[in-house]
């Protein structure tokens, strides 16, 4: 299996949060009051990440670890507020970059139908009354992503269940798998996640390592704290019977 370009990886999971492990954003509309918010990862991690926010959308991010600045970039959107460039500036192994990363799209009706990046095309399909697509299908050349997505909503907008389909290497045999993931998901009043369920076809044995993000469980439970306006402050993760405080966001 081909091994991605960390810009490219990074890249990825900003524009497919559902697929990996990057912080989730916060909408528009919690956003448009303040300038920038910090995302502290839990303590033993060295990472954090620094968001400007322009009208209600993130136009620059900066990673740090350690307080050591490894990744700069700003992001650009079309009129819809779907983004469309990301220009990065600085890398931590190359130091000042310019190095731009362009997305296509292609709209029918107002609606999203296709995105096409250097290394994915995905389609979208079979939209609900809402205008959300309820069928994602993936083209991806580094081969990190499900070719398949099928989502369920609530009347809010919130992916009530997910069901990924991907292909995989059996490390003993040696031969490629297709692999479904079934993901369910439970909201608060916040519309914020407080409960996962996961369930995989073959089984497999939980907890499940990921590269560069935390273990998946069967079951995840998750509390908050919030500021007055309603955005998370602190959040927590509860995994047999213990509870981890995991990220802190800090607004100005």
């Amino acid at each position: 299996m081909k091994k991605p370009h960390l810009q490219i990886l990074i890249f990825v999971l900003f524009t497919n949060i559902s697929f990996g492990q990057y912080p989730e954003q916060p909408k528009k509309e919690l956003l448009k009051n303040y300038t920038s918010y910090i995302y502290q990862f839990e303590s033993k991690s060295c990472w954090k990440y620094k968001y400007r926010i322009n009208e209600g959308l993130i136009d620059l991010q900066e990673n740090y670890c350690n307080n050591k600045l490894t990744y700069r970039a700003e992001f650009k959107y079309d009129e819809f507020d779907n983004l469309v460039r990301e220009i990065q500036t600085y890398d931590v192994n190359e130091g000042k970059v310019s190095d731009t990363t362009n997305i296509k799209l292609f709209y029918e009706n107002s609606r999203l139908i296709k995105k096409i990046t250097d290394y994915c095309v995905e389609k979208y399909s079979n939209f609900d009354i809402s205008g959300k697509p309820k069928l994602t299908e993936i083209k991806d050349d580094i081969e990190i992503l499900p070719f398949k997505e099928i989502l369920e909503y609530d009347k809010k907008g919130n992916i009530l269940k997910s069901i990924k389909f991907s292909t995989n290497l059996d490390l003993k045999t040696e031969n490629e798998f297709i692999q479904k993931e079934t993901t369910r998901y439970k909201y608060n009043k916040n519309n914020n996640v407080i409960e996962i369920y996961r369930d995989f076809e073959p089984k497999q044995e939980f907890p499940i390592p990921v590269n560069g993000g935390p273990f998946l469980y069967e079951y995840e439970y998750y509390k908050y704290k919030y500021n007055k306006n309603g955005l998370w402050i602190k959040k927590f993760k509860i995994v047999n019977g213990k509870q981890y405080l995991i990220a802190k966001r800090k607004f100005k």
